[in-house]
C-alpha cells in the first residue's frame, strides 16, 4: 500500500540521520491519522496541500500541532517532492488519476523554506543552533554548505582534526559529541540570508523535546551572536523569541562562524570557538 511504503521510506531516512525518538512517535501519530483519514483510499491525502492536511490533523486531534508533528508532515511532503518519480495513484469511481508532484518547497524559486532534521549521535554534549540553513544547504540537505560565507567546517576541522575523505560531515561532527540543529523549523525567507525572513511566518523547532530526549546535552551554542531584530533576526534573537522559557540548566554560549563577523579574522574566530573542545569532551 502507498502509505505503508511511504512511512517505511521516511523511517529509513530517520534511521540514517539518527533522528530523535520523539520524531518517530510524531510520525507514527501522523500516519495513524492518515490511515483513518484515508480509510477508503490510501492516496487521497495527496490531493490536499500541506497546509490543508495540517489543519485536518489539528481538527482530528482537537489540538494544535507540536513541533515534531508539524515536522513529520513536512517530512512526508518533502519526501514526495524530492522523489520526483513518486507517483500516487488515487482510485475514484472506476478510474485512476495520476497525481503529479509540485516543485519541491526548497526550490530556489520558493520563499517558503523547510529546515533540516537535527544531526545528532547517541550522547551529544553540545547542541549548536543556527537560524535556518541557507538555500545551498537546503539543496544539499546538509549543514553549513556555503563555505564561502561560513567558516564552520573549517573551524571544526581546525579544532578536532580534519576528517578523512570517507567520513561524512554528519558522522564527523556527531562523533565529537556535537549535535547540529536550528531555531527555525520552517517559514518564509526571501533569498538565503537572515534579512529575508518574514518573522511572523516562522515555526520553531521543538528544542524542549529534543533536550528531554538527549539529557546528555549540557551546553547550547548559539551560532550567531549578533543582537538581531525582527527585520534581521539572528540566532540569539530567535532563541530569545521562541525559547525564553525553555527548561535547561546548562550553559548557553554565544559564538559566530559566519563571514558577517567582519571584525574578526579567522584566527580570532577559531580562538573563540576553541572552547568547544572542552565542552564536547
Amino acid at each position: 500500500m502507498i502509505m505503508e511504503e511511504l512511512q517505511k521510506a521516511i523511517e529509513l531516512q530517520y534511521q540514517s540521520k539518527g533522528i530523535a525518538k520523539c520524531r518517530y512517535n510524531a510520525l507514527n501519530k501522523v500516519f495513524n491519522f492518515l490511515k483513518d483519514y484515508n480509510s477508503k483510499d490510501n492516496a487521497v491525502f495527496l490531493n490536499k496541500s500541506k497546509e490543508e492536511l495540517k489543519a485536518g490533523y489539528a481538527q482530528y486531534w482537537n489540538k494544535k500541532l507540536n513541533g515534531a508533528e508539524n515536522q513529520a508532515i513536512n517530512d512526508i511532503y518533502n519526501y514526495i517532492n524530492v522523489n520526483s518519480n513518486f507517483i500516487a495513484i488515487k482510485k475514484t469511481a472506476n478510474k485512476e488519476i495520476k497525481i503529479k508532484n509540485d516543485k519541491p518547497k526548497n526550490s530556489p524559486l520558493s520563499d517558503y523554506k523547510t529546515g533540516l532534521s537535527a544531526w545528532v549521535g547517541d550522547s551529544p554534549k553540545v547542541l549548536i543552533l543556527g537560524t535556518m540553513p541557507g538555500d545551498k544547504s537546503l539543496k544539499e540537505q546538509a549543514y553549513y554548505c556555503d563555505t564561502a560565507r561560513n567558516s564552520f567546517w573549517k573551524i571544526m576541522y581546525s579544532i578536532f582534526g580534519k576528517k578523512d575523505d570517507m567520513t561524512s560531515n554528519h558522522d564527523f561532527i556527531t562523533s565529537h559529541n556535537i549535535a547540529l540543529w536550528d531555531c527555525v523549523q520552517s517559514g518564509i525567507r526571501k533569498g538565503s540570508t537572515d534579512d529575508g525572513y518574514d518573522i511572523d511566518s516562522l515555526i520553531p523547532n521543538d528544542i524542549q523535546s529534543f533536550l528531554k530526549e538527549y539529557p546528555s546535552i549540557k551546553t547550547i551554542v548559539l551560532n550567531g551572536k549578533g543582537k538581531g531584530s525582527e527585520k534581521h533576526p539572528s540566532t540569539t534573537f530567535l532563541f530569545k523569541r521562541f525559547f525564553s522559557t525553555i527548561d535547561f540548566d546548562g550553559k548557553i554560549v554565544l559564538l559566530s562562524s559566519t563571514s558577517n563577523t567582519c571584525s574578526l579574522t579567522f584566527e580570532e574566530k577559531l580562538e573563540e570557538w576553541s572552547v568547544i573542545l572542552e565542552l564536547a569532551t
